[in-house]
């Protein structure tokens, strides 16, 4: 696949998934939704942020990983701080904990396809 091609494709998909978290983020009733999606709240945040880390990396493959995290990290604390003020929700340090756990994992991931390169990496 063209590399512009699947930059491209990749930032769709970032910013698709970001508008999601982000409305299930300040949904005002967030425990109403199906138990797949309301499975386990810091298990969610850490799988989101996974999944975040790695198509915002692929992305955007020119920034540096420091970037990626300060960004990710801000955008955390951001729906955390929002929450705080809503009626239906509460701001949580174990779901920034989580979301920071999301980045080191997403980033372990894309360390062990780079250590092993006879391991075909399905993000290049």
């Amino acid at each position: 696949m063209n590399t512009m091609l699947q930059t491209t494709l990749f930032k769709i998909l970032f910013y698709i998934t970001l508008i999601a978290i982000t409305v299930l983020a300040f949904l005002q009733n967030y425990d109403a939704l199906p138990p797949i999606v309301s499975f386990d709240d810091l298990l969610n945040h850490t799988v989101a942020f996974t999944v975040l880390f790695l198509l915002f990396r692929h992305a955007h493959p020119t920034l540096l990983t420091k970037y990626i995290v300060i960004t990710l990290l801000s955008y955390a604390i951001l729906i955390e701080s929002v929450q705080y003020f809503l009626p239906t929700r509460y701001a949580s340090w174990s779901d920034i904990a989580a979301d920071g756990t999301g980045l080191i994992i997403g980033y372990l991931i894309l360390f062990l396809f780079k250590r092993f390169p006879y391991t075909k990496n399905p993000f290049s």
